[in-house]
């Protein structure tokens, strides 16, 4: 893809300043612009773009709204913001929410826009190298949860042949990881596997840790993860008592949760986790998962790639055991929402 960029501004002649600026800069770089958000949201559904550089006061359709249509629906763009005015609560917004690359204050030198915008194009080659990356692991993933089901069924009452079939797949996935193609660091790597051979060998075992009930799951997360004196806090709430639940749904509900507070103990030593459970019926409940953790810590863990990945193969196998997922992030806390159904499991 070549180097695009949409210059966003109200002012013609601060176009016109950064078009005359750019004059002999350009090189493989094409530039759109555009004095107005609703010409800018025009010129976005038309093309795609690897940087835009927005200022925030604009005509029928504000700066921060085009940067959130472009987190929403191109999160790979690089967005710059370049605006005369900008107070304290806009660069909270934009840093911790909107995602925003560089922000310069006018006026600010086009040298530096310019040094930015090669930047932009460097992390947007980026992001697109590591999304090719990711959908590799989950192609993998796919063949794997697949195989994992056939090898569980194969061995259900055969004990001896499960523990063969889990050296079988450490061996598998050690040479998965040497065989990966990507940018990440071989210690990156083993992060990343370490994290996949947990999910797999909890997937395996589980059957010799039943849940007959939701009382049996709050004791066992509670045993895993509730450790106050390290500063890692869990509270699991129940809104009203459903009854009697199946064995496998009650073993679902534990997995789903145990599966996102591994991630939380991955990301910090430290963290405060809460739980709803609420029960539509005996078949379906709605699960909150929130994660609240220390200052800097969420940000500063998603700066690193494979941290970033091994968020995206949790989602994946969240999607496979459940309805409706969404993921929401502000400051320090994340929160996830799900529903639950009794015969929805990995196919």
């Amino acid at each position: 893809m070549e180097n695009t960029l949409l210059f966003i501004n109200q002012n013609q002649d601060v176009i016109q300043e950064f078009l005359k600026a750019m004059e002999g800069k350009k090189g493989p770089m094409e530039i759109d612009t555009a004095d107005s958000g609703l010409e800018a949201a025009f010129l976005l559904k038309k093309k795609k773009y690897k940087v835009v550089v927005t200022g925030l006061n604009l005509p029928t359709y504000d700066g921060t709204k085009i940067i959130e249509y472009l987190n929403q629906n191109y999160p790979e763009t690089v967005c710059i913001v370049y605006t005369w005015r900008l107070e304290q609560a806009h660069l909270k917004l934009l840093i911790n929410e909107r995602k925003v690359f560089r922000i310069f204050q006018r006026p600010a030198s086009y040298l530096q826009i310019y040094e930015a915008i090669l930047d932009g194009f460097v992390r947007y080659d980026k992001k697109e190298a590591d999304a090719l990356d990711r959908r590799d692991l989950e192609q993998e993933l796919k063949k794997a949860a697949h195989t994992l089901k056939e090898l569980r069924e194969i061995s259900k009452d055969r004990p001896w042949e499960k523990e063969e079939m889990i050296k079988f797949l450490r061996s598998l996935l050690n040479v998965f990881v040497h065989d990966i193609e990507s940018a990440m660091p071989g210690k990156e790597k083993w992060q990343l596997i370490r994290y996949e051979k947990k999910v797999l060998f909890w997937l395996l075992e589980q059957e010799g840790n039943a849940m007959e009930s939701l009382g049996d799951v709050q004791r066992s997360i509670y045993k895993w993860f509730l450790h106050p004196e390290s500063d890692q806090q869990v509270e699991i709430t129940i809104n009203s008592q459903p009854g009697t639940l199946e064995k496998e749904f009650c073993e679902k509900l534990h997995f789903i949760i145990w599966l996102l507070l591994t991630r939380f103990v991955m990301i910090s030593s430290a963290y405060g986790a809460r739980v709803v459970l609420i029960p539509i019926n005996k078949e379906r409940f709605r699960v909150r998962v929130e994660g609240v953790f220390p200052e800097g810590v969420w940000v500063a863990a998603h700066e690193d790639m494979t941290t970033r990945i091994m968020t995206g193969v949790t989602q994946d196998i969240l999607e496979c055991f459940a309805d409706r997922f969404t993921q929401s992030i502000s400051d320090e806390r994340v929160v996830y929402y799900m529903e639950v159904h009794s015969t929805k499991w990995v196919e």
